[in-house]
């Protein structure tokens, strides 16, 4: 018995196509988990040294520089 398998030529087309989707989500993806998870970890570690602005770190507002 001879069979005929036919492949729309579009297919290939379409492969590269959601090939080069899923590889730049993928980056995008990786991108905003790594900069939410810097974020994260910055946040956490900078809580603990910086309760209160020092004397040398303080800059006054140009509403606390009105109100003298």
């Amino acid at each position: 018995m001879i069979t005929f398998s036919y492949v729309d030529p579009g297919l290939g087309l379409l492969a590269w196509q959601a090939a080069v989707a899923f590889v730049v989500g993928l980056l995008f993806y990786l991108k905003k988990t790594r900069a939410w998870i810097t974020q994260f970890f910055r946040r956490v570690f900078r809580a603990g040294k910086r309760a209160e602005p020092g004397p040398a770190e303080y800059s006054p507002s140009a509403h606390d520089v009105m109100r003298r």
